[in-house]
C-alpha cells in the first residue's frame, strides 16, 4: 500500500491521567486482553501498511513490552515494519509535551527515509474502531484535497468537547473546521485520523517546528484552512466508533463491548485485532459462582457474582464478593465478601476482603495500579 502509519501514543490532555501517571495511553488496557494501540495498529495491518511508525515521548515501557519484536502484527520484518520513535535525548526530554508537531519532529529522519510511499496516515491511538484504510485513500486521491479527515456524524448533541468539529458540503468537502466544541445534530466530529502526503507532511515539520510553532491542528490545519490555502477531504465513518477521551468514556466503552452490537463491528473475522498473545490456563468457575453479561479473559478464578463487567487475565474474585459494572484489568483480586459497583480496578490491585467500594454510573470509582485498598 502507498501509505506509512504514524501512530501518537499519546494524550494531550490530563483526562487520563488514572491511567497515565505510569504508563504511556496506547498502552491502556481494553476489552479484556487488549490494549489501545492494537485497534488501529490492526487497522494498519489488515489494510496493507508495512510501515509503521509508533511516536511515544514518555512512560514507553510498557508499551514497548507490549509491542516487543511486532511478530504478533506481521511487522518484525526486513524491510519496513515496526519503528517506536521515542525523542530526541535533550534536556527537554519529560517535560511537558507541546503538540503534534513536536512529536512529528523527532519522526523526520524516519518519513524522509520511507520514500516508496507518497501518502502518510497520522492516527491517535485513544479511538478504538475496525475500518479498512484503503477505501479512505482512494476517496483522499479522487478528491485532490490537501488533508482527508476520518470522521463520524453526530445525530445528537453532545457535551464533550471533540477535538475537531466539521461541517461539510454534499461531496464531502470541509467547509467549516472548529477546535475543542461541542458538535451539534448534523456536524462531523474528527476520529484523530487523516491522511496527507509525505512531502506536504515533512514540509509543515520542517516550516513550523523551525518557528517554534507546535500545534499542528490549530496552528497549521486551521489557520490554513481559515485563510483559505488548505482543503479538507471529510470521510466518513458509519462503523462502530469508541474514544476514549476521559474516565468516564472509557468506563462506558469497556462495559459496551459486552453487547453483540458493540463487539461484532469490532471483532470482525474477516479484519482481527492482533494483540500480544500471553498463554493462560482456561477460566476457573467456582460451584458457587454466578456469572452473567460479562467478558472475561482467561485465567480468571470467579467464586463470588459477577455481573456485567470485563474481566482481564487472571483476575481472582473471592467467594461471597460481589462485583457489578466494573471493569477489573490484569491480575487483580478481589478478596471474599468484598462488594464493587461501577469501579475500575488497574492492574495488580489487591481488593481486600469485605470491602465496600462503589461509584457512580456518571463516575466510577478509579484504583490505581499496584494499590491495596
Amino acid at each position: 500500500m502507498n501509505m506509512t502509519g504514524i501512530i501518537f501514543s499519546e494524550m494531550y490532555s490530563d483526562e487520563l491521567s488514572s491511567f497515565t501517571y505510569d504508563r504511556n495511553m496506547a498502552a491502556i488496557p481494553f476489552g479484556g486482553r487488549y490494549r489501545l494501540v492494537d485497534f488501529v495498529l490492526s487497522n494498519m495491518v489488515n489494510s496493507g501498511i508495512t510501515n509503521v511508525g509508533v511516536l511515544a515521548t514518555q512512560h514507553y515501557h510498557s508499551l514497548m513490552d507490549h509491542l516487543n519484536n511486532a511478530q504478533q502484527y506481521d511487522l518484525n520484518r526486513k524491510n519496513g515494519g515496526l519503528q517506536l520513535l521515542p525523542p530526541f535525548a535533550t534536556e527537554n526530554v519529560g517535560a511537558n509535551n507541546r503538540g503534534k508537531l513536536d512529536d512529528l519532529r523527532n519522526a523526520l529522519d524516519y518519513l524522509e527515509t520511507i520514500t516508496n510511499t507518497p501518502y502518510v496516515l497520522l492516527a491517535d491511538a485513544y479511538v478504538v474502531c475496525n475500518i479498512d484504510y484503503r477505501p479512505a485513500l482512494e476517496s483522499h486521491i479522487a478528491s485532490g484535497c490537501d488533508i482527508t479527515m476520518f470522521a463520524t456524524k453526530a445525530e445528537e448533541p453532545s457535551q464533550i468537547n471533540s477535538v475537531s468539529v466539521m461541517r461539510a458540503d454534499t461531496g464531502h468537502r470541509v467547509t467549516s473546521y472548529a477546535l475543542d466544541c461541542p458538535v451539534k445534530p448534523g456536524e462531523y466530529s474528527s476520529m484523530g485520523h487523516m491522511i496527507i502526503s509525505r512531502e506536504l507532511l515533512i514540509s509543515v515539520i520542517r516550516d513550523y517546528t523551525s518557528r517554534g510553532i507546535y500545534d499542528f491542528l490549530r496552528d497549521f490545519i486551521q489557520h490554513e484552512f481559515n485563510r483559505g490555502r488548505l482543503s479538507i477531504n471529510l470521510y466518513e465513518v458509519n462503523d462502530v466508533v469508541l474514544r476514549m477521551r476521559n474516565v468516564n468514556e472509557y468506563f462506558h466503552n469497556s462495559l459496551s463491548t459486552i453487547d453483540s452490537a458493540v463487539s461484532a463491528p469490532l471483532f470482525r473475522g474477516d479484519r482481527p485485532i492482533f494483540t500480544r498473545v500471553t498463554d493462560e490456563v482456561p477460566c476457573y468457575y467456582g460451584m458457587d459462582c454466578e456469572v452473567s453479561g460479562c467478558v472475561i479473559a482467561d485465567g480468571c478464578m470467579i467464586e463470588g457474582k459477577v455481573e456485567n463487567c470485563v474481566l482481564s487475565r487472571s483476575v481472582k474474585i473471592g467467594k461471597g464478593a460481589v462485583v457489578k459494572n466494573c471493569v477489573i484489568m490484569q491480575g487483580s483480586v478481589v478478596g471474599e465478601g468484598a462488594c464493587l459497583e461501577n469501579v475500575v480496578v488497574d492492574k495488580w490491585v489487591t481488593i481486600t476482603g469485605g470491602a465496600q467500594l462503589k461509584g457512580l454510573v456518571s463516575n466510577p470509582v478509579v484504583i490505581r495500579k499496584g494499590v491495596t485498598v
